[in-house]
């Protein structure tokens, strides 16, 4: 039993890998599962064993990509004994290294969001809750700031958070334009963190 579900979780990762480069480099809809199959070593039947639609395989994606990314960064930031600047500045800083080491995650997102922002299917309720998850992450450190006196009480707390997240996708969105140019990368990042600190003491 052991030895299948290790030959399972290591065609799955094959599956997974060949799906981040395809659909990164040619989109979800110009990507079959034929050509995921083959850039995995596979038949398409082995890949429709494992996943039986192609936004199945798309949902499995962003699912995987939640948990590197925002969840991550989460888990991160609830172990963080800092201030609220603190932890918005390793936010950012968590999500930048996530980035770098994960740039086809960075495209998948950003694509499925603009692809499936009309629909109500499971490829955009795995981006929504993505972004859902993001917002409990800010909310949490701008409530906590504001409870502790680190941050002022008048303190529009769900507006802020919107502009976080625009600050936050804007930036990822540069860098990509770049290339994926390192140094444009380190500037952009530098940039939140500077006004990050700003912010934090414009509010105590």
């Amino acid at each position: 039993m052991a030895k299948k579900k290790q030959d399972k979780e290591a065609s799955v990762e094959k599956i997974e890998r060949a799906a981040l480069m395809l659909f990164a480099r040619y989109g979800y809809t110009e990507t079959s599962l034929e050509q995921v199959a083959d850039e995995a070593g596979f038949t398409k039947g082995a890949v429709y064993y494992y996943f039986k639609t192609k936004e199945a395989l798309l949902v499995y994606l962003l699912d995987r990509i939640r948990e590197r990314s925002i969840l991550r960064t989460q888990d991160y930031l609830r172990a963080h004994t800092g201030t609220a600047v603190d932890k918005l500045v390793a936010f950012v800083q968590q999500q930048a290294i996530w980035a770098a080491k994960n740039p086809d995650d960075l495209v998948i997102l950003i694509l499925t969001s603009l692809q499936f922002r009309e629909t109500d299917t499971p490829a955009r309720q795995s981006v929504r809750a993505y972004y859902g998850v993001m917002t409990e992450v800010l909310t949490e450190i701008f409530s906590e700031g504001v409870k502790k006196g680190e941050l002022s009480r008048t303190l529009d707390i769900e507006t802020t958070v919107l502009a976080n997240i625009a600050r936050h996708d804007g930036n990822m969105l540069l860098w990509y334009r770049s290339g994926r140019d390192p140094e444009v990368g380190r500037k952009l990042t530098q940039s939140s963190c500077n006004a990050v600190r700003r912010f934090g003491v414009e509010l105590a």
